[in-house]
């Protein structure tokens, strides 16, 4: 029993490290992406919930609340399928957790995408912000 707490703990430890050193990376270039979004190749998509979006969020991002998209999951995959039709999907949320979660559920359904972290650290590196919608 005490072999099997120890192991629990060290998981445990390994768990809470990576998410305090991942969360909020981007795993594509922040300018790059955007970039993309212009040329009408990606769409931005924030997962964060209304009180989080007040103060705006990435210019042209389509807004999709997890807790929403949580309770609607088929039709805002059905959404999410259509506005992206051949188009790369950047997800970002307020650190990175969320938008991994997100990422997750689309590609259970055959949607692939790229989590970019936290949106403070995308607006950090100057990405254009707009109110929210």
């Amino acid at each position: 029993m005490k072999k099997t707490t120890n192991y629990f703990f060290l998981l445990l430890i390994g768990f809470s490290l990576s998410t305090f050193f991942f969360r909020g990376t981007a795993e594509a270039d922040p300018h790059q992406s955007y970039k993309s979004y212009l040329e009408g190749q990606a769409i931005f998509i924030d997962v964060r919930e209304e009180d989080e979006v007040k103060d705006g969020m990435i210019k042209g991002a389509l807004w999709f609340p997890l807790s929403k998209f949580m309770t609607n999951k088929n039709d805002d995959i059905i959404s999410i399928k259509k506005l992206a039709s051949n188009k790369q999907i950047f997800i970002y949320c307020r650190s990175g957790n969320r938008s991994g979660r997100m990422q997750k559920y689309l590609e259970e359904a055959g949607i692939k995408s790229i989590n970019m972290g936290g949106y403070q650290d995308l607006i950090a590196k100057n990405l254009p912000t707009q109110s929210k919608i």
